[in-house]
């Protein structure tokens, strides 16, 4: 054996002295531990890690350290690497396997990231006991919560600008996205870590992340994907128990595990746009239509998307410069629609349809990486595996050993995140009205809605663009009717959200602050008032035994005062009602108009009851008809009865366009000027008693044709006080009897 050996070794030459030398560099310490600014020794004790895809990494390493004064602050938040040594037992069995076909060393492995927790664990005379926590920079985007506002943006674009905001640049993370993805009006951020809010977008549009160490800049590598080529493809991996072998380096996998479970057969979902009311916004995908291992259908209502085959993108991103690509063009219009959403949330339900569970010594192995395992006893991953998660521990004496998860690579059945649940606002959010020029009246779009800046909301935007157009909720609406009174510039409001969704704001109602005082306050508190802005207003007074409405308009005073009238110090000024301008009146009634001082006591008549105004008119012509009668057989001009009859018969119930005025106690029409009564067909005046026309001037009876004056029964007086009294017949005779 010894002679075969020398013999081996001769024939190695050269090639073996190199590879000896080169193995002299290898250290026999399991684990390195860098901190930067640190100059004490550490020794590393024990190792826990903690890797899994959409999640930063996190290791716990325990070390021990003969400088016992070492503090927090020479460790929280110092960047710090952590290697994983091949560790040579047997160099020369090491040296002929790399020469061979057999499974070569491990490649060094480090890890770049961040002190995030420090612990002293205890001390000794020699030394102390120490623990960190070594973790991805991403992941101390998880300390503190933010609430945030991004409009017209993406959701690539948002989590670009959440990374680049801790520092992170285009060397600390990498995008390998298959789809160019929609801008979105408006997404919030709601009490949330950066970290949760990145990890809550990406999800929902099936973006998931890993990370890898950056070969030359030596950092932690955030990589963003959404299709198989963000995968890490490494090496085969040989299936095999370790026998041992653990400590000679070379790479197994071993106790690998298959779990599988029904899943659902489709994905429906459905939503409400009201920019398209009368969308049918419902769809239902299955993605897997011949898999007979899947049952039932996982409802999903408020995907938040605007329409079922198209997101609305009027003009849509596309990848490249060549924007003539129709392809591409539909593709991407759509991308975030409800079919699209319905398929990725389809594609996650199937992608954990078969979990796999296994152990290895394989250091390297991390999430997001595309392995092959050669003598796998599992005949569903001959493709290959994707590794979910990798949870491993190793210390000084023993190798890092790891347990993982994975699931099978099938090229029809991509990997999705599972989506994470929405933050939900509880109650209402206050804001205030915006207008982009400090507008007088309220600034709205076509579809009346407003622009509202949140109170949270710490960003600085130009004055009436702080958020998407928002919907104002009313108590009354409709096909254009309903109730809606103009928010003004300034005004405080509840905003609430449809489902509790951040995302989908409207504005609740309007509430009044020490800026805007309220209107009705404890010295009015009877008072029931809207007014607006310029001071029109309904007042409704409720106070007992001086009851009072008032419609007012700054305009010419106009006024409608009703019930207890009150001047502005609430001094009665009258009972009943006004109705008052300094412009111009008109009352104007097509059908006809009743004028009457005659009411049924606490308003128990109908509306057209006229009886007394009726029975006057019966009367009048009553009268009309027996003087007519005694003035025909006394040869005597006679009246036109036909006329009033006529005019009875209009006002009655008012069946023609008329106007009837009744008062029980008189009627009296009066001016410092001129009062004229004029028709155009018979003009009648009839008393039951006496008729009275006066004049300090003159008094002028012209007619076109005949005047006739008749007396039934007391005779006629003709007197002229002073001047004479003149009769003639111009142009006929004069005739006395």
């Amino acid at each position: 054996m010894s002679n075969e050996l020398n013999r081996l070794l001769s024939q190695l030459g050269d090639g073996f002295s190199d590879l000896m030398a080169g193995l002299g560099g290898v250290s026999h310490n399991r684990y390195t531990l860098t901190v930067d600014g640190l100059g004490a020794p550490i020794s590393v004790l024990h190792v826990e890690g903690d890797e899994s895809l959409n999640q930063p990494w996190r290791y716990v390493i325990s070390f021990t350290s003969t400088d016992k004064t070492l503090s927090p602050d020479s460790f929280l938040n110092q960047k710090s690497t952590f290697s994983f040594n091949p560790v040579i037992n047997k160099p020369l069995t090491s040296a002929i396997r790399s020469l061979s076909d057999l499974p070569t060393l491990t490649n060094k492995r480090t890890l770049h990231g961040v002190i995030t927790e420090f612990s002293q664990l205890s001390v000794n005379k020699e030394e102390a006991h120490y623990q960190v926590v070594l973790s991805s920079c991403l992941a101390r985007l998880a300390v503190g919560q933010h609430s945030a506002i991004f409009q017209q943006q993406s959701v690539v674009s948002v989590v670009e600008e959440v990374l680049r905001s801790h520092g992170l640049t285009g060397i600390d993370y990498r995008l390998e996205l298959k789809d160019s993805y929609p801008e979105r009006e408006f997404i919030t951020q709601w009490q949330e870590s950066d970290l949760e809010f990145i990890q809550r977008l990406l999800a929902d549009v099936g973006i998931w992340f890993r990370f890898e160490t950056h070969a030359e800049h030596h950092c932690d590598v955030m990589v963003l994907s959404d299709y198989e080529q963000g995968y890490a493809q490494v090496a085969n991996i040989d299936y095999k128990q370790p026998s041992g072998m653990a400590d000679t380096g070379v790479e197994s996998v071993w106790d690998i595990s298959l779990h599988s479970e029904v899943v659902v057969s489709s994905v429906k979902v459905q939503d409400d746009n009201y920019r398209d009311a009368l969308a049918d916004l419902q769809g239902e995908i299955n993605t897997q239509p011949k898999d007979l291992t899947t049952y039932g259908t996982d409802y999903r209502y408020a995907e938040h998307y605007k329409g079922l085959e198209s997101n609305g993108q009027e003009n849509p991103h596309t990848r490249g410069d060549d924007n003539s690509d129709n392809d591409n063009n539909t593709h991407d219009n759509q991308i975030e629609s409800g079919q699209w959403y319905a398929r990725i949330r389809h594609e996650q339900a199937i992608s954990q349809q078969i979990i796999l569970k296994g152990k290895s010594n394989h250091y390297n192995l991390a999430p997001g990486q595309w392995i092959n395992i050669n003598g796998s006893p599992l005949a569903d991953i001959n493709d290959g595996v994707i590794i979910l998660s990798v949870q491993g521990q190793g210390n000084r004496t023993d190798a890092y050993e790891l347990t993982f998860t994975a699931i099978p690579y099938q090229a029809l059945k991509p990997y999705r995140p599972a989506p994470i649940r929405w933050p939900q606002v509880s109650g209402t959010l206050p804001a205030r009205v915006t207008s982009a020029n400090h507008d007088t009246y309220g600034y709205i779009d076509p579809q009346g809605r407003y622009r509202v800046k949140f109170n949270f909301d710490l960003k600085e935007w130009k004055s009436g663009t702080e958020s998407l157009w928002v919907r104002l909720a009313k108590p009354y609406a409709g096909n254009t009717y309903g109730f809606h009174f103009p928010l003004i510039d300034g005004t405080e409001v509840a905003i609430a959200f449809m489902n509790g969704n951040p995302d989908r704001p409207y504005i609740a109602h309007a509430m009044h602050d020490s800026a805007h005082p309220d209107l009705v306050t404890t010295i009015n508190k009877h008072r029931n008032v809207i007014r607006t802005p310029a001071n029109n207003k309904l007042r409704m007074d409720d106070k007992r035994g001086q009851e009072h409405i008032k419609l007012a308009t700054e305009y010419g005073k106009t006024q409608l005062n009703i019930g207890h009238l009150v001047n502005e110090k609430k001094q009665p000024r009258g009972e009943g009602f006004e109705l008052r301008t300094d412009e111009w009146g008109a009352i104007a009634a097509n059908k006809g108009l009743y004028l009457t001082t005659q009411t049924e006591p606490k308003a128990q008549g109908k509306q057209l009851d006229m009886q007394a105004a009726i029975s006057q008119l019966e009367n009048a012509l009553s009268i009309a008809k027996a003087l007519q009668n005694a003035a025909t057989q006394s040869e005597a001009h006679s009246a036109d009865t036909d006329s009033q009859a006529q005019l009875k018969a209009n006002l009655t119930q008012l069946t023609q366009s008329g106007l009837l005025a009744y008062a029980q106690e008189g009627i009296a029409l009066t001016s410092p000027e001129n009062i004229q009564l004029t028709t155009a067909s018979s003009l009648t005046l009839t008393s039951e008693n006496q008729t009275d026309i006066n004049a300090l001037n003159n008094v002028t009876v012209s007619a076109g044709e005949a005047i006739g004056l008749f007396a039934q029964k007391a005779g006629m007086k003709l007197f002229a006080n002073q001047g004479d009294i003149e009769v003639q017949a111009q142009n006929a005779n004069l005739n006395m009897a």
